[in-house]
């Protein structure tokens, strides 16, 4: 384990269902909040935050928790999807110089300044393609981040 601090930007709101969040997402993120927590000191995620879906935030309390907490973290990772407010989040990191892990999505069409966002701080571009659901894609994944943080 290192001595760095984590934060995990991803989509929330269309996840969301009427009793909490997407039972199918909220297994591969507690599994990938898992597998982070064994590598940093700390790790963030608003979903937590948020019991999963079961405790909604204003977009004017989020907003501002979430940019505090990127001041502090060390390392964002980052898996944008479609999300407007995970992309700010890899906006927000790279502006204050943090360590940016994206997790880019051939499911999702992406901002090429998203895609390229190591041009600009110190990280790494990580590609995917969930079409059939993060359950296939996880191990690889998994992999690919278990390297990444392992050498860095």
């Amino acid at each position: 384990m290192n001595n760095k601090r984590l934060f995990i930007a991803c989509p929330i709101s269309k996840y969301l269902t009427e009793d909490g969040i997407n039972k199918d997402f909220e297994k591969f993120i507690k599994e990938l909040v898992k597998l982070c927590r064994k590598h940093f000191k700390e790790v963030y995620i608003a979903l937590e935050r948020e019991e999963y879906g079961n405790k909604k935030m204003y977009g004017s309390i989020c907003t501002i928790l979430d940019f505090r907490k990127i001041e502090t973290i060390d390392v964002l990772l980052a898996i944008p999807e479609d999300s407007m407010g995970a992309s700010i989040e890899i906006g927000w990191a790279s502006a204050l110089e943090k360590e940016v892990i994206v997790v880019t999505d051939k499911k999702f069409k992406q901002s090429e300044l998203v895609k390229s966002i190591n041009c600009i701080t110190n990280g790494v571009t990580i590609n995917i393609d969930s079409s059939n659901g993060y359950s296939k894609e996880k191990n690889t994944l998994f992999k690919k981040l278990e390297e990444y943080f392992r050498n860095n």
